[in-house]
């Protein structure tokens, strides 16, 4: 498990309050708990807990920011306790009625949108059960905690601006409820993911904001300068330099009667409706297709990473969507397109790019089905320019000097990864939290977790 608990801090330039010692800066207070953290993971009872995660010391120490994440079981669980809590006392009795309020939110505050994940509840539909079951100050646990929404609705009860105080004190008075009682409780939030941990710290640490947002365009800048021609185009005029915004990548396939070479969007999709057709034609030999029908055609490759042989499924770039000045449009791949795809697709794979091979799990069934579309490792998640652009990403933001800016950076690029990957697909009508660019049922077919069937990919 791995723990974030949310103490008091100072600002960044001066002294600082953590668990009633003080420090001089967080600099001072981060090297005192993590060399306190350094000693214990050398302990093996410690190691040998249940849930302990599979890293090594040096990858949990550069995760963690001590005592307020660990990214292992947080050791300072109990004297944060016994620190800002109140030893049980049988004489105060706690009694509260069933909360009957709607609680229900959508999904569109800027918060709940700054990072995507799969269990997300939005804060704001969490923050009416803080007040109604808790106090000021009390200490709220969150044993499966995700992302870390408990932790921010939380801290929103004593930050809430007064718009929003005001219509929900409006909305319990006339439910006949009594009125809440605002101010910010403590919070531990516990989670067996790292990569949960990682998001929940980053949602609820203190931070800089205009030092975030200075890193961050600065990030961006000198991304943008080093791979900025892998994401160009040539617009309609054949002179105009293009953005491209995402290219939509679509599974071939073969027709059963005259074993032409299907794409699957440029046949399929009806270009006025957006929507799959029931049956289409053969563009070979006009024979009448539907996906059923349709024989998946595969690749084989030498992976240059592992030097096994896999099978993937043959793709092509299908229609580019790209944008010159503030205007959209959309375009198929021209040679000069094909060309910049090919010359990405030479190159080595950046060393920030996980290589790993993906354990058995039981949710893919001994992995099977991923293996069925070549999806062995972790880098055969991406194709070849996405995988250029978050290596570089990663790199940049892996750099940065400061440790609050280099867990932000890494938080900002963190949260496109699955954007970037072939889990992202293409959807012309509506939308969905999870895949950013989704595809509609009709596009999909097959496992969610891996590129298959009739999915088109936008990278």
């Amino acid at each position: 498990m791995s723990d974030q608990l949310k103490m008091e801090s100072g600002k960044s330039g001066g002294s600082v309050e953590c668990l009633g010692m003080t420090f001089p800066s967080e600099d001072a207070r981060r090297d005192h708990f993590l060399g306190l953290l350094a000693d214990k993971l050398k302990d093996p009872a410690f190691r040998a807990q249940e849930g302990f995660p599979k890293g090594t010391d040096e990858a949990i120490l550069a995760m963690s920011d001590p005592p307020y994440y660990t990214a292992c079981p947080n050791p300072w669980l109990a004297e944060f306790v016994t620190h800002y809590g109140r030893p049980y006392d049988s004489t105060e009795k706690y009694a509260r009625e069933p909360m009957a309020i709607d609680v229900s939110e959508g999904k569109t505050d800027p918060i709940y949108k700054a990072h995507s994940y799969h269990t997300k509840v939005p804060h704001l539909a969490i923050v009416p059960s803080i007040l109604h079951y808790t106090e000021p100050g009390d200490i709220v646990l969150d044993g499966f905690a995700g992302s870390g929404m408990t932790g921010v609705a939380a801290q929103w009860c004593g930050t809430a601006p007064a718009v929003y105080r005001h219509k929900l004190e409006m909305e319990w008075k006339k439910a006949g409820t009594p009125a809440p009682k605002w101010g910010a409780r403590r919070v531990v939030l516990n989670d067996l993911s790292p990569a949960a941990t990682f998001i929940g710290a980053s949602y609820n640490l203190p931070f800089d904001v205009d030092a975030f947002a200075k890193a961050g365009k600065q990030l961006l800048r000198d991304v943008e300068r080093e791979i900025c021609w892998m994401y160009e185009t040539l617009h309609s005029d054949g002179k105009t330099k293009g953005r491209i915004e995402f290219t939509v990548w679509t599974q071939l396939y073969t027709c059963p009667e005259c074993a032409g070479e299907v794409n699957f969007t440029d046949e399929a999709l009806d270009e006025d409706t957006k929507r799959v057709r029931e049956e289409f034609p053969c563009p070979h030999c006009g024979a009448e297709l539907t996906k059923k029908r349709l024989e998946k055609l595969y690749v084989t490759e030498i992976d240059p990473t592992s030097g096994k042989e896999i099978n993937t499924p043959k793709r092509a770039p299908s229609f580019i969507t790209y944008s010159v000045g503030k205007s959209r449009y959309e375009k198929k791949p021209d040679a000069s397109d094909l060309a910049i795809i090919n010359r990405i697709a030479e190159m080595s794979l950046p060393d920030d790019m996980p290589k790993i091979e993906i354990p058995p799990m039981h949710m893919t069934h001994e992995r099977a089905r991923m293996d069925q579309v070549g999806v062995t490792h972790l880098h055969h998640f991406f194709l070849p320019r996405a995988a250029q652009a978050m290596g570089c990403l990663w790199a940049k933001a892996k750099a940065q000097l400061d440790p609050q800016s280099r867990r932000l950076m890494l938080f900002m690029v963190e949260q496109s990864i699955w954007t970037a990957s072939l889990l992202n697909r293409y959807r012309p009508t509506g939308f969905s939290q999870v895949n950013r660019l989704c595809c509609a049922n009709q596009l999909t077919d097959g496992f969610p977790l891996t590129p298959d069937g009739f999915m088109p990919l936008p990278l």
